[in-house]
């Protein structure tokens, strides 16, 4: 589902699970951080009266790359691998058909989306500002943004060096001055055949202290 693309934001190979959860929490919340972060979203996609969960990670050290990796129900795995050894290209990959696909790309990100200030509201633990993107559209898009989720600075600046076709919204900077991604959701409305589509993301975990294997950032050989 390309919407879930929209979300830069590992679930998959070592035994995480979409899952949904009530409170989102920071490991290691004293700690000073430093150049790894992970962070982790579950939620679901209802359409139709179906209702399939989602699982979403970040995982990123600044002297290595990228992997960002969503799994959504049983038949759906793919990842985006980003080395920084090589500029401008990531690579898509799909778990279940063993497929690699390389995606080069100059374009640069749209610093003009229209984002709506909503207002404050809290989110768990988090100080959040609201945003809401496409109001009267057929596809709205809303933020729960906060300065509090830890490693988020770092994390936006090496997302903004990765030039790819993905869409504005993922890395533009419009989002992210009010901080990291706590909660996403999106409503749109199919004409043509009337249906409805809703997407909940909600933050699970964000760990400031993990422990990375430069292999964990290589497309899989199969």
């Amino acid at each position: 589902m390309n919407l879930l693309l929209f979300m830069p934001i590992v679930l998959g190979s070592v035994g995480h699970e979409p899952v949904e959860t009530k409170e989102s929490r920071i490991i290691n919340r004293d700690k000073p951080f430093g150049s790894r972060v992970a962070l982790s979203y579950s939620g679901s996609v209802t359409s139709s009266g179906m209702k399939e969960l989602i699982g979403i990670v970040v995982d990123i050290d600044t002297t290595i790359g990228v992997r960002y990796e969503v799994v959504m129900g049983s038949n759906s795995h793919v990842a985006i691998f980003y080395k920084f050894s090589v500029p401008y290209q990531t690579v898509l990959y799909n778990f279940n058909t063993h497929k690699a696909t390389v995606i080069k790309s100059s374009a640069s990100a749209d610093a003009d989306a229209n984002v709506d200030v909503m207002g404050a509201e809290t989110i768990d633990s988090f100080s959040c500002t609201h945003l809401q993107h496409g109001a009267g559209t057929d596809e709205v898009s809303d933020y729960w943004m906060t300065p509090q989720l830890p490693g988020f600075s770092k994390l936006v600046n090496t997302l903004r060096t990765i030039n790819t076709n993905l869409p504005a919204q993922a890395f533009n900077g419009t989002i992210f001055n009010w901080g990291g991604l706590v909660k996403w959701t999106v409503h749109f409305v199919d004409k043509q055949n009337g249906q409805t589509v809703d997407l909940e993301l909600h933050l699970r975990d964000a760990n400031t202290h993990v422990r990375f294997v430069s292999k964990w950032f290589d497309v899989p050989s199969k």
